[in-house]
């Protein structure tokens, strides 16, 4: 294939759209010459499947300037990116880039196929020029308006099967830009679609050494190698300071510089990981009056019988509050608790001294809660701690688990927050000593925001083996995007309620929430009682201008953990075996939760889990022994496609270590696309069943869902649902997300900026993108995708609106090798790199187990395109790391 250089061509607009940034197109041709074009670097860009984009975006204006006349097609299930403006402008000039204008484009229209149940929803996204508001509208179905560029909204299909109009609207003065996504389940396929942005302390990391050695040693080796030893969180594991000689600012510029310093830290050989130091919140939106009489709460989640059923309230069990710690008066903790707290407290403030306020600066044995030095305080541990252990005394609003033993462990300081590295040290604390005993029997952990990090997955397995069940808050943010803790392995993540029961409006979601519980939503009045629903429980407030105890109404899954928490103290108060691996299985069965079916147990959601916590169902089930014939199914979701595999073999397990044999009964009937094998055998704990796609009943291009009904035999008959999704692709041809600039970057930023030098731009075909960079041949005018020898790192993305700027929430990208986790290439005189391949796709890779290397990226704008008349001064691009 041969490759000329792409073209630019500037086109003015009005005086009020300013300058349209309009770049041509690179293609095939010889150029005027017979001869091949050198490459120094090519490959191709991949698109994700389903994707599409709104087909007179910003950046197709500018070529174009001609609006769509009619509705763009979309297949049933698709993922498109787009853009919309009330009117024409300009954005804000760039550093060595003109200003570049946006056109208008009120609205964009979409033809599609819609299912029963099936699911539109739509993500905005500001540009440079702001937020403004976007609504999302189905014919015949309802409307809806999001004002917020971090809320999603939704329209559910209630009516027929069959064509429906879809439509995305500007509200506001400023140009927006949307993901618009379907799916059949009613809450959605969420994914991230923005960057990592975790908070993280300026000038610290977490290391972890390749070879562990003594203390002493290590300490040497660290100062020897450009860190300040602070402290060892772990053998092998430390906290590490940055020296003083990296001089690293504040601020912005203070993050960046510890960004950089930490990837320098990855790249030592002595070293197996080096991630930041990651800030957590307490999980609470709001608070609200005093609503001192509402006890809604206890009442959806059926703590009345709880109680008959187990009278002393949880007496003997310990729950540790791995909080902000407790208000405490002169006369000691706040009345409604103070004879529910642990008189063990030794070293239960783990608090360091940059996020500590209570006037003992670092670690010590005193988990007061001092309040925020600036603002409000709603003593979030105080009211947490409540809800699990308040007495019953008609004083107050009584706790879950009356008679249980707190146990407070102060994690979180100034404005509720704190550090990974705090929170680790707590862990380990709370586990007990190796050879021990644990400190507590359960761990509330009402806290998060945190991405995935090895070292709490270890400290939490420890935890668990040793007999801990840790429950942790799902998050606030009201997004799929898994949240740690609550997302580890070994930890029962929980999602929040309001008072009908139903998702809580801010509540995360997504396949790794395990259960739901009362957590509150004050815009609603779920159970009708007149006044929001909050969930009221012990803190303290200034009354006549002096601080005193009191009882207030929050909101939050911080709110819905300790309710978990404290269940799961009655049950460990009946049955003190209980441990996760136990209860797990309980939660499964469905003996823990209100059922939401007709044939319990009933499949897993994404908004409640395993389902909304029943305390009497679950007290009940603590009384007999733990489920030893439980089926469960791997993989639980089947996919089978055309483009991916036409076969799968589920594999179905007794749950548990001690698993008794059962007998399968009935497979219910596959639907004509599908094919299931016979059982080799109907009894024992383990057995294959294979599937596979009949491709000749499917109808291309839509997506076909069964459930297959297993009905076994063991101790009872239960009926093991496995959701199976059958599709014969056929969008490869159409796959789009717009056209794309490839760059290549100076891997080594100035100030936490990085260099473009080198870039071009290509357009889909047959559902991918190819590209190719000649070498610098040293005359000028220099070409754009002209690339001198050296080190880079290579990036692609879309423009969709206008701005020069490629890569940023609502774009599409592709980073080299994997989005999120940029490697170099090095471009060598005279040597071809070919056959590079990308992914390109508009969501973003969370900070996790697979990732360890990854870093946030906080304010991140985008990566620059080059200056429309580039020279050697003229080059310079602006894309934070």
């Amino acid at each position: 294939m041969l490759f000329k250089a792409c073209t630019r061509t500037l086109i003015r607009g009005t005086a009020t759209a300013g300058l349209l940034l309009a770049l041509a197109g690179c293609g095939g041709g010889s150029g005027g010459s017979s001869d091949p074009v050198a490459v120094a670097l090519s490959g191709t860009i991949d698109i994700e499947t389903g994707t599409r984009v709104d087909a007179d975006n910003a950046d197709a204006l500018a070529l174009s300037n001609t609006r769509l006349g009619s509705p763009q097609s979309l297949p049933a299930e698709y993922i498109l990116a787009g853009y919309v403006s009330a009117s024409a402008g300009a954005y804000p000039a760039l550093p060595d880039f003109p200003a570049t204008g946006y056109p208008a484009d009120p609205d964009d229209t979409f033809s599609m196929r819609l299912r029963n149940g099936q699911t539109v929803e739509l993500q905005a996204f500001a540009t440079r020029a702001g937020a403004s508001a976007l609504r999302l509208t189905v014919d015949g179905v309802q409307s809806n308006v999001t004002t917020s560029t971090n809320s999603r909204i939704s329209v559910t299909n209630s009516g027929a099967d069959g064509s429906y109009t879809v439509r995305v609207e500007s509200e506001g003065p400023t140009p927006m830009l949307y993901v618009l996504s379907t799916a059949v389940n009613p809450t959605g396929n969420a994914v991230s679609l923005r960057w990592p942005e975790h908070e993280f302390v300026e000038g610290e990391a977490l290391v972890a050494l390749n070879n562990p050695v003594d203390q002493a040693t290590a300490q040497s080796m660290l100062s020897q190698n450009d860190m300040v030893p602070a402290q060892e969180l772990a053998p092998g594991l430390w906290r590490v300071k940055a020296p003083v000689s990296k001089a690293l600012g504040s601020g912005e510029q203070a993050g960046a510089a510890t960004l950089d310093w930490i990837r320098a830290l990855q790249k030592r050989p002595d070293i197996a990981s080096a991630t930041p130091n990651y800030r957590m919140q307490a999980m609470t939106p709001v608070d609200e009056p005093l609503y001192s009489a509402q006890q809604w709460h206890y009442g959806l989640l059926n703590a009345p019988t709880a109680w008959q059923l187990a009278p002393d309230g949880g007496e003997g069990v310990t729950v540790a509050v791995m909080d902000t710690g407790l208000y405490r008066g002169s006369g000691g903790w706040h009345s409604d608790i103070d004879a529910n707290v642990s008189t063990n407290l030794a070293g239960s403030d783990f608090v360091s001294e940059q996020f500590d306020n209570d006037g003992q600066p670092g670690r010590d044995s005193n988990p007061a809660d001092p309040g925020n030095s600036v603002g409000g305080s709603v003593y979030h541990g105080t009211h947490v701690a409540g809800t699990v252990a308040a007495l019953i005394n008609e004083e107050g609003g009584g706790g879950v688990a009356f008679n249980s033993t707190l146990l407070p462990v102060r994690v979180l300081g100034e404005g509720g927050a704190g550090s990974s590295a705090d929170l680790l040290a707590a862990l380990q604390w709370v586990g007990g000593p190796e050879g021990g005993q644990p400190r507590a029997n359960i761990a509330n952990l009402s806290l998060g925001g945190l991405p995935y990090i090895q070292s709490l997955q270890d400290a939490i397995n420890t935890g668990t083996e040793r007999g801990v069940i840790f429950v942790a808050a799902g998050g606030n943010a009201g997004t799929s995007a898994e949240s740690y803790p609550a997302a580890f392995d070994n930890v029962f993540a929980v999602s929040a309620v309001d008072g009908a029961g139903d998702l809580a409006s801010y509540s995360n979601f997504g396949n790794w929430i395990d259960v739901a519980a009362p957590g509150g939503d004050a815009s609603r009045d779920g159970n009708a009682d007149g006044r929001g629903d909050v969930v009221v429980s012990t803190s303290a407030s200034v009354i006549n201008g002096s601080l005193q105890e009191t009882y207030i109404g929050l909101q939050g899954t911080s709110m819905a953990a300790p309710h978990v928490s404290a269940v799961m103290a009655l049950m460990k108060n009946q049955n003190p075996a209980l441990d996760y691996g136990a209860i797990n299985a309980f939660l499964m069965a469905g003996e823990l939760t209100v059922a939401s079916c007709a044939s319990p147990p009933c499949p897993k959601t994404s908004e409640l889990g395993w389902g909304l916590l029943d305390a009497g169902k679950a007290t009940s089930a603590a009384l007999s022994a733990p489920i030893t014939d439980l089926l469960t199914a791997s993989p639980a979701i089947v996919s089978l496609s055309s483009e991916g595999s036409l076969s799968a073999t589920v594999v179905l397990e007794v749950y548990g270590d001690n698993a008794q044999a059962v007998t399968i009964d009935t497979i219910s009937e596959p639907p004509p696309w599908l094919n299931i094998e016979p059982l080799a055998q109907s009894e024992g704990t383990r057995f294959e069943l294979p599937m596979s796609l009949n491709l000749d009943a499917l109808e291309p291009g839509i997506s076909e869902r069964a459930s297959i009904e297993i009905t076994y035999r063991g101790g009872q008959t239960r009926t093991l649902e496995i959701p199976v999704v059958g599709q014969e692709v056929t969008d490869q041809q159409a796959r789009d997300a717009g056209r794309h600039f490839v760059l290549l970057v100076d891997p080594e930023p100035e100030g936490g900026f990085y260099t473009t030098v080198a870039q071009t731009n290509v357009v889909a075909e047959n559902g991918r993108y190819r590209f190719a960079f000649v070498p610098d041949d040293g005359q000028e005018p220099k070409q754009l995708n002209e690339v001198p020898p050296g080190n880079y790192i290579l990036v692609a993305g879309t423009d969709l609106d206008n701005d020069a700027l490629i890569c940023h929430a609502g774009e599409a990208c592709a980073e080299y090798p994997v989005a999120g986790l940029r490697e170099e290439i090095t471009v060598s005189a005279g040597e071809a790199i070919e056959g590079i391949r990308m992914t390109t796709s508009y969501s973003r890779p969370s900070i996790s187990a697979a990732s360890p290397d990854q870093l946030p990226r906080p304010g991140f704008r985008g990566y620059q395109l080059l200056s429309p008349n580039p020279d050697a001064d003229d080059v310079k691009a602006l894309a934070q790391p």
